[in-house]
Parts: structure tokens; sequence; C-alpha cells
């Protein structure tokens, strides 16, 4: 059936049904020339009733038949003009600011006309005007170029699903707008990184209720953002009562397991600081607060880390990672070992390479405020982390941040895969198969969630500092949604 497929493309790109037809259908009057290729049927109609079908479809994307072969056309050139404003929803008020105008929808890059409404005493703002019709505008003053929210969405969903790059989504569009180079496609790839920028962040406190606290988006607190796990333990919300008074040994019915792991993988180069590129939710959701973070890890600028257990090189080479033109070699992270959800504060950059005083900062802003009797933490280094941890280095911590769990109620593991590379003498005191409750855990989720981030690697390397610091929160809280949805299927 190549034959017949292949005619009915060629059918279905010419004129069709409405080849022999002399007039247009709608109107019996004008001459059938302009075809819209995102309405249904694609009908042949004249240029009136081309502009009378789409003033509720105003991004859609015409051609003009020009008694050879159809020709790019647009609905700005047949003196469309989409008003905005609630007192003019069908055609623009006597007072309208006209403008030319760049739209960024899912069907290409348009050019089209607006008239912002002036109907009022005291005008509604255009970025507001732009808002309320479903325009995402790239600037706050004067915006000349906005992106429909269905676009918004659409890229929004395929970043966090396929890891798709803004410069592929946009030169995607532009190849839809014109495939050949020959017309001029405004180039939109700075003004849309920008609203992808704030549209993540938006989203991201909208879902966590900030717009109907009374605090507003500026009452966020650490972690807040977070999508947290369900199935760890959180008093007053998954524990019965009386948790807290169980026998000692059903402590571990109760116990919150984690992991904690480093990744290299997500560097950052040096493109601009946290001052010329602040986050606009740092320590909101899964990042630690950066002030404080900087703070601590500056007193250990020469901390020198070397591991003593021959069987595993991790911390050998620490210090020898390069950091030549790199803000972060990368990251460490902790999570919850059983389903695997990013902890809430508990991400942060590395300076050097894996070094104690960002990880043990990560673990314990992880925990903050945690209330439980017992946790379980697997490390891939732990047989040389827990050396002077609670003797040296934890006194040494900001205060805020010391748990009020005690040492005694602290299991510690090696994640099994890992386990294999260290010397003997770590097994036996190390091995998650012999810690009571912790069941089939492995310990190595972490590494299965650096598999999926890691996809963002190419991209978040060239940011600054703050726009890599939003964007990975984005992509942790996706990760975390929908390990939440599929619990338990």
């Amino acid at each position: 059936h190549r034959s017949e497929y292949l005619d009915e493309f060629v059918r279905f790109e010419g004129r069709s049904y409405w080849r022999d037809q002399q007039y247009c259908p709608s109107c019996d009057k004008g001459l059938p020339i302009i075809r819209c290729d995102d309405c249904h049927g694609r009908q042949l109609v004249c240029e009136d009733c081309a502009v009378a079908q789409h003033h509720r479809s105003p991004f859609h994307r015409i051609k003009r038949w020009n008694s050879r072969y159809f020709e790019p056309e647009s609905l700005a050139n047949l003196k469309l003009c989409v008003p905005l404003g609630p007192h003019c929803p069908e055609k623009p008020c006597a007072s309208a600011d006209i403008q030319t105008f760049t739209i960024i929808h899912t069907n290409g890059i348009h050019t089209i006309k607006i008239a912002f409404c002036r109907c009022e005493s005291t005008a509604t703002p255009r970025r507001v005007q732009l808002l309320r019709a479903g325009i995402f505008p790239a600037t706050i003053i004067d915006p000349q170029t906005g992106a429909t929210f269905e676009a918004m969405r659409l890229f929004h969903t395929l970043s966090l699903q396929s890891k798709l790059t803004g410069y592929d989504f946009i030169h995607g569009l532009e190849l839809l707008t014109d495939n050949t180079g020959v017309l001029s496609t405004p180039f939109r790839l700075p003004s849309f990184m920008i609203m992808v920028r704030e549209w993540r962040h938006l989203k991201i406190v909208k879902r966590a209720g900030r717009a109907h606290d009374s605090e507003g988006i500026a009452g966020t607190g650490l972690g807040e953002l977070a999508v947290q796990c369900p199935a760890c333990p959180q008093p007053d919300r998954n524990l019965p009562s009386g948790w807290d008074t169980v026998p000692e040994g059903d402590h571990w019915l109760y116990r919150l397991i984690l992991a904690m792991d480093a990744n290299f993988r997500l560097k950052n180069r040096l493109r601009s600081n946290s001052k010329a590129d602040p986050g606009l939710g740092t320590g909101w959701a899964y990042f630690v607060p950066e002030e404080a973070y900087r703070e601590h890890i500056l007193k250990y600028v020469t901390q020198e880390e070397i591991s003593t257990c021959s069987g595993f090189s991790a911390l050998s080479n620490a210090n020898q990672k390069n950091a030549r033109g790199l803000r972060s070699t990368g990251v460490g992270a902790c999570v919850c070992a059983r389903h695997t959800f990013w902890r809430a504060t508990g991400m942060g950059d590395l300076q050097k390479g894996e070094r104690y005083c960002n990880m043990d900062f990560m673990y314990l802003s992880s925990i903050r405020g945690t209330l439980v009797l017992r946790i379980l933490l697997s490390y891939d280094v732990i047989c040389q982390w827990k050396v002077k941890f609670w003797t040296e280095r934890l006194p040494q911590m900001p205060e805020n941040l010391r748990p009020t769990i005690p040492k005694e109620a602290v299991d510690l593991a090696v994640p099994k895969f890992h386990l294999v590379g260290h010397e003997s003498a770590c097994h036996p005191p190390h091995s998650l198969s012999f810690k009571v409750g912790a069941g089939q855990t492995d310990g190595e989720g972490i590494e299965r969630n650096w598999a999926v981030i890691n996809g963002v690697a190419t991209s978040t390397r060239e940011m600054g500092a703050g726009a890599r610091h939003d964007t990975i929160d984005d992509h942790c809280g996706h990760a975390n949604w929908r390990k939440l949805v599929g619990l338990g299927m």
C-alpha cells in the first residue's frame, strides 16, 4: 500500500476536496485560497472567513494558495488582531494599544497583533493582561515576546521526562515555522529560557500551596517546596498514637532509613556567581540553604581526607578531583533508602571532592527537625565517615543542625554492591543484611537516582549558579512526584 499512502500524503498537502471549489464554502462569496494547517479538515476559505474563524485560535498557522502551491501566510497579515482584557472579548476597544508581538506556541513561533485594553481608568498592566489571556510574558516592563501556557506546559513536561533542552525545543519550533531557513524567524531562545526559569519556580511554589498561605511566597521555609516521601515515618501524618513509647525491640518499626552519596557528573562551570544569578528558591526545596552552607565549608578550605580502607578508594581521590574552571565538581545528596525520594535540603555542591565537611552538612540538613526513634544511614565510605564524626566534627556544626537523636540510635551501613570492595573487616559491622528491620534494602537506590538526574548534566553544567539550582530542584521534585503516584502500583 505504499503508493496508496504516498498518493494520500500528496492529496492531503494539496487542495484535496476543494480543488474544484470556485467560491468560499463558508460565505459563498470570496475566493477559497486560505487553508489552516491546524484546523481539523483543513478547509479552503476566503481571507475574511479565515479571520472570522480564528478570533479564538489566533496561533494557528495558515497558508495561501498562489495558483501553483501553498505558501506561508499569517493571520496578522490578514488584519487579525488579538484583543486582551475583559471589556474587549471580541474586538479591540477604541483606545486599544495595538502592538506587534512575538508568540511562542506549540506549533511554531508567531508574529501577531495584540491589542492591549485601556478601557479602565487605571489600565491593567500589560503583563497581567497577557497572563490572564494564557500568555507568559518574557519581561515585566513593556513585554514584546511571550509564550502560551500550552507551549510552557509542553516544554516543562518534556524537559522533566526526557531532559529536552530549551535550545532543542526552540530550534524544533523554528523548524516547524520554516524548515527551509528562507523566512526570517525571530530568535527567542534567551527570552524563552528566562520564561522557563520563572515558570519552573512558579509551578513549584504553586504546588506547595504558597498561593493560599497568608505569608505568600516570601514566607516559604527551608525545604517546604520538597515533595515528601509519604511512606517514611512522619509523626502526626502516618504514625499511630503511642509510636514513641513502644518497647526498644520495636524501635526499628519507626526507623528512618537513609542513603548518602556524591555524584561528579553534575559539574558546573564558572559562568556567573550567585550574586549575578541568584537562585529563586535555593534552600526551599532540595538544595541546602546557600549562605549557611558556604559559611560552613569555608572553615575547611585545606581539609585533607584520605581513606585508610585499602579496599575502597572514593575518598582517596577526594582532593584530586579536577576543579579548574569549575564552580562545582559535582553534588552530594541524601535520599530515603527504602523509597529513593530526594530528601528536603539534602543536596549540595562539592568544591573539591567528596569531603567530610560537605557530606556532614547535607546529612544533618536532611534530617533537620526529624522526629524518629532510630536512623539507619547507608554510605559507600561509612567506615571512614564515622571516624571522629561524633567526637570532633559534629560539635563544630551549626547548632540548628545538631540532631537530638543520640549516637546509639544511629545505625551505619555500606550499600550492598559497594560493600564487596571494602576490606573484610568492614563487612560484619556494616552489612545491611545484618541490620534488624532493614529487610532487602540494598542502599544503592541513590545510584539509580543519579542515573536519572544525570540526563540534565550537559545543560546544568553551563548554567549560572542560581539557574542550575532551580533546574535541579525541579527535576528532583518531578522524580519524587512520579514515585509518589507510583507507590503501591
